[in-house]
């Protein structure tokens, strides 16, 4: 392998010359700055690559601001749906905007806003010809990415068991890579080849050579068929209680961003092997009506069962993409999955309305185990959802809301507001309720669980501009559940708050304070049963950025996490990051250092890591270590990039780290990224 990625390399590095000319370190600084502000505020991994395409695409491309579309400027990820609206209604009743100052004239476009805006949008003329397919296809850009990936201590996946069988079918590798082509609009076209460690490679289970293989071609044929796709895409429609597929924000510091925007269909270019369609889609745009038609039939991974009184079934679906073992093999591609929907919005003034429905059908029956908490959810092999939203947007104040119903008759509701009371005063405030036997099993709305169904909350966030360096944001939820989910004894109430307060006194040094908390019932095991009790996590966070030269950045966290459920815990982190951008080489070098502290998984903390280009990095911090990480961007030319990373884990004292196959004897564990990015 590593002879092919030296040859790789090598060929690459020859047609270097033929490549344009890629992002400048402004637009790469306000990337990494948004991201992390979008994402640093989760804590799982997530797949948020659509995010960065789009930045990417606008980096090479900038918007035309003046003859922007409402989903265009959705895509910068950084305006709301009222700061759209604010900016189409001076466009219409001041005419062409001329600079970025201009645009600082608008209510709700602050200096902060307009620093991470600028290296994406350009100030052209408002009436602007539609290019040509021939000339697209002309100036039409080439991007491929290989990468590779892996552990270098061995896990007890590939080492050979006492019967002589290595549990594990493949190398300890990851494979990974991604052709891309587009032209502006008009041609989108790509695929996505990728192998996970432990599976195999032209050998075993996968004689084809990857174990997971994607592709799209995306046409715009003309304004009233803006689009046609056909191969592998996602469906994001209204606000998430029907359909909604691939990253959604939630509950985070960014407390007035609980509206879903940038809905419609888009190619599918990530590597979750499950979550997405197959199929074909259109869309069809009359006058301010839009129609998108698709139709998906997939196979994808399940639990298998067999009864005499059944027959073939399945329990559960399986969604981490993984193909190592024996039994995951076996559940590989196991259930035909077949999907039919339209989804139907139309724009007046200011105000958009919208039909979702879906027709779902699984080859096999879906029969889940029998305990209460499977009681409401769906079974068998058909559902249907349907569902109206709407999105009114004036002045200072947007409303947004959806409702839908299920086959199951399972009701779901949602409506929410978000208004700018001044310059200096913005609050949301969102109330949803989902019925026990609410069944959409590709919606992802706002709301506390994962899976949507049995749940009413009301969340209320404010972002306040007391002084002029300072910010306070915050929020608070309130959730209650009617029937046992998996994680208690019976129905349940939370209750979790955030509030944080940046202070930004230049562009060279700002930090920020958080304190979080979260208290909701849990299952606990007491004399001999199990019953709700509380579970609660302090959460507090003070953060620094101190930029003391063009060249360096430095982050410095501490992180402190109470935990008390049966038992009381505590954790600690301390991290020190330092960024270095010279002037003279094209290099970006990203350093951290970490020391953690924590009693258990339960005073777990996360923290949000630099990584290679379409890869996002959250690992949760516990037991007792350090963690180290080194992050290389170098520019080779003007057409190719390369990544490397190396990173490493240290816990004190320990024997070994993880458990099952994915163990590894001793106390250490040290991963190495490689990629390369080659653009035509």
């Amino acid at each position: 392998m590593a002879k092919w990625i030296k040859h790789t390399f090598w060929l690459i590095f020859l047609a270097a010359h033929f490549i344009s000319a890629g992002q400048t370190p402004e637009q790469n600084m306000q990337l990494e700055s948004i991201l992390e502000s979008i994402l640093e505020n989760l804590e799982e991994e997530t797949d948020a690559a659509l995010i960065l395409e789009d930045l990417e695409e606008y980096a090479e491309n900038p918007l035309n601001i003046n003859a922007a579309s409402r989903s265009q400027l959705s895509r910068l990820h950084l305006l709301n749906d009222i700061q759209i609206e604010k900016l189409t209604d001076y466009l219409k009743n001041y005419g062409q905007v001329y600079s970025i100052y201009e645009l600082n004239s608008i209510d709700g476009f602050t200096p902060e806003l307009l620093t991470k805006m600028e290296p994406f949008i350009w100030f052209g003329p408002a009436e602007t010809e539609p290019e040509s397919f021939k000339k697209s296809l002309k100036y039409g850009r080439h991007e491929l990415f290989l990468r590779t990936l892996g552990t270098t201590q061995k896990q007890r996946g590939y080492q050979e068991r006492d019967d002589g069988t290595i549990p594990f079918e493949g190398n300890r590798a990851r494979y990974y890579t991604r052709y891309r082509f587009r032209a502006g609009e008009n041609i989108a076209a790509g695929f996505t080849a990728e192998k996970d460690p432990g599976e195999a490679f032209f050998s075993g289970s996968n004689k084809q050579g990857f174990d997971f293989y994607s592709g799209h071609l995306s046409l715009k044929l003309s304004k009233v068929i803006e689009n046609i796709t056909v191969g592998d895409f996602v469906v994001r429609a209204g606000q998430g209680l029907v359909l909604w597929q691939g990253f959604s924000t939630g509950k985070s510091v960014l407390a007035l961003d609980i509206s879903k925007t940038n809905q419609g269909i888009r190619p599918f270019t990530s590597t979750d092997e499950n979550r997405f369609f197959r199929g074909a889609s259109a869309t069809i745009n009359i006058a301010e009506t839009r129609v998108n038609i698709f139709y998906s039939r997939k196979k994808n991974d399940a639990n298998l069962a067999f009864s005499d009184s059944q027959g073939n079934y399945f329990t559960s679906l399986q969604t981490s993409g993984y193909h190592r073992t024996e039994n995951e093999i076996a559940d590989k591609n196991s259930v035909r999955d077949v999907n039919l929907g339209v989804v139907a919005t139309r724009q007046f003034n200011h105000l958009k309305i919208g039909l979702t429905f879906l027709q779902r059908k699984f080859e096999l029956p879906f029969i889940r185990s029998d305990q209460l908490y499977n009681q409401f959810r769906f079974q068998g092999k058909n559902n249907f959802t349907g569902g109206a939203n709407y999105l009114f947007s004036k002045g200072k104040y947007q409303l947004f809301g959806e409702a839908a119903m299920s086959k199951s008759k399972g009701k779901a509701f949602l409506q929410g507001v978000i208004g700018h009371l001044h310059d200096r005063i913005q609050f949301s405030t969102l109330f949803r309720h989902l019925d026990k036997n609410y069944h959409a099993l590709w919606a992802n709305p706002f709301s506390e669980s994962s899976m949507p169904g049995n749940e009413t909350g009301l969340y209320m966030g404010t972002r306040i501009l007391p002084f002029k360096f300072v910010t306070l944001t915050g929020y608070t939820d309130f959730y209650h559940s009617e029937w046992i989910n998996f994680t208690t004894a019976g129905p349940a109430n939370g209750w979790d708050m955030m509030t944080q307060a940046d202070f930004h006194f230049s562009d060279s040094f700002s930090f920020y304070l958080r304190y979080k908390n979260e208290v909701k019932d849990q299952k606990f095991r007491e004399n001999e049963k199990y019953i709700n009790l509380p579970e609660q996590h302090r959460k507090s966070r003070i953060h620094f950025q101190f930029q003391p030269s063009e060249t360096i950045k430095l982050k410095t966290r501490a992180a402190h996490v109470f935990y008390k459920g049966t038992d009381t815990e505590n954790g600690f982190m301390v991290f020190q990051d330092v960024q270095y951008t010279p002037l003279s080489v094209p290099l970006n070098l990203t350093a951290r250092i970490a020391w953690f502290n924590t009693e258990s998984y339960n005073s777990r903390i996360y923290a949000y890591e630099n990584d290679l280009l379409y890869m996002f990095s959250i690992p949760a911090y516990f037991g007792r270590g350090f963690r180290t990480y080194l992050n290389l961007k170098y520019k080779i030319s003007e057409n190719i990039e390369a990544w490397f990373k190396l990173a490493n884990t240290t816990l004190n004292n320990a024997e070994s780290i993880g458990s099952g196959y994915s163990e590894i004897s001793g106390n250490k564990k040290t991963e190495v990224k490689f990629q390369l990015r080659l653009k035509l």
